[in-house]
Parts: C-alpha cells; structure tokens; sequence
C-alpha cells in the first residue's frame, strides 16, 4: 500500500472582529472571533520549490477576512463550512479542521464556538 506524503498548514489563534450571531446586539456590532486551523495537505516538496507550489496560509488568511467581510452571518456554524467550502476548491488540501470561537458573548466563559472537519 502506498501511503500519501502530507504536510500540515496550521493558522494559529487569528483573532479578527466579525459580524456573526443571532442575537440584535452581535447583528449590530462585530466582535472578537478567534480562528484556528489545521489543513492536511499533499506533499509536493522538492529541493526547489516556489510559494505556488504550496498552500499558503496567507492564502488561508485572506480567504477568512473575504468571507467575514462579505456581510453578516448569522452562524459561528455556517461561518466554518463557508471557509471549508472555499479553502476546499483547493485541490492539494486532503482535510481541514476548523475551529472558530467567539470571544466576547458570555462573562463567564472565555469562549464559545465550533469545529468541523472536512475533507476533499
């Protein structure tokens, strides 16, 4: 059997203010949304290799601030299957977690959110 080399993509703790939730006030204001993901992607690394050879996390990056920036959503759900959706039309990505978290809605939790896994 021959196994599939993979690297991993990781996007750590990217904290940006977006327009999610159902309630008035987070429909209103945008708030603290805290992002982490994990992308499996296949190996293609040689001893000369360019960026566009790769997945690139600033790719990633971008691709989150599109989506948040595109209007309101009223899911943290709906929210990580768009970036799925989207970070998925790559076909060098295998998997993607995605782990989203609100940082600001309750007092007494430092969090609350979502992960999904999906995979191509």
């Amino acid at each position: 059997m021959i196994k599939k080399k993979t690297y991993f993509v990781i996007v750590k703790n990217l904290t940006l203010k977006a327009s999610v939730g159902i309630y008035p006030k987070e429909k209103r204001k945008k708030q603290k949304v805290r992002f982490n993901i994990k992308i499996i992607a296949k190996d293609n690394i040689q001893l000369n290799n360019t960026i566009s050879d790769f997945v690139s996390y600033d790719d990633i990056i971008k691709n989150i601030k599109n989506i948040i920036n595109s209007g309101h959503i009223p899911l943290v759900e709906t929210l990580a299957n768009k970036i799925a959706i989207k970070c998925l039309k790559d076909k060098r990505i295998l998997k993607i977690d995605i782990m989203i978290e609100k940082l600001e809605p309750f007092k007494e939790a430092e969090s609350v959110g979502v992960k999904i896994t999906r995979n191509n």
